[in-house]
């Protein structure tokens, strides 16, 4: 087995881990909502996909900072990584989403057929109240790469930077953001949020986790095999 392949391999051997644990995870919490809505008779509405979206947060954050030098101690490097890493994400990602929505559509039909009345919520509510497959999958879908980005890019930062420079540099982004939504008004960016489509809402901000992801490439690329240390 080449380096390449090793690296693919290793890095999509722990995406199937994580991908395992947190649907299994979910798929015992659909059985018990299940159980108690059947058993009791009950109508309530809860979630399901904390979970799922946890297992692509644990994902990002474990298998870079795990697997990036194990990988280049088996002799990959640091580009491949970036690489395989990029494609598993994806696949990570798709995944989560297709096993997260064939539990909604099973429950979906229970509910139709009148066996079981627990509703959970889906970011795709938002968009439109009544059941719609593929719009609610691809909501979910551009949810996933948001998570997906927010959770690998500061990690990559705080690899490289180190948790004293990482620190400062979220506490001054967080004080911007602060200072914008106190003394700027937002009145009109919020008419505007109000207004738009939610489907290219949740389309625009799957790209910008997408963007994120893909702008940890330039970090990487020439990055050390050791974390700085918490000093630095």
């Amino acid at each position: 087995m080449n380096a390449v392949k090793g690296t693919n391999r290793l890095i999509r051997d722990d995406m199937r881990l994580y991908l395992g644990i947190f649907s299994s995870i979910a798929l015992m919490l659909a059985v018990v909502y299940l159980a108690i809505g059947f058993i009791f008779d009950v109508s309530y509405a809860t979630q399901l996909f904390g979970p799922m979206y946890g297992g692509i947060c644990t994902f990002a954050i474990g298998g870079m900072i795990t697997l990036f030098p194990v990988a280049i101690g088996m002799g990959s490097t640091r580009i491949q990584f970036m690489k395989s890493f990029y494609m598993n994400s994806v696949w990570m990602v798709a995944g989560t989403m297709i096993i997260l929505h064939v539990a909604y559509f099973l429950l979906h039909l229970l509910q139709e057929k009148g066996i079981v009345d627990v509703t959970l919520y889906q970011p795709g509510m938002l968009y439109s109240s009544k059941y719609h497959f593929l719009s609610y999958l691809w909501i979910d879908l551009m949810c996933g790469f948001l998570v997906l980005g927010i959770s690998v890019f500061p990690t990559v930062c705080w690899m490289r930077l180190g948790m004293r420079n990482f620190f400062i540099m979220f506490f001054g982004v967080g004080l911007v953001i602060t200072l914008i939504i106190t003394l700027g008004d937002l009145g009109e960016f919020m008419l505007w949020i109000a207004r738009i489509n939610r489907m290219t809402l949740f389309t625009v901000l799957g790209f910008i986790g997408g963007a994120l992801l893909l702008s940890t490439y330039p970090m990487m690329k020439n990055a050390p095999l050791t974390m700085k240390s918490k000093k630095d």
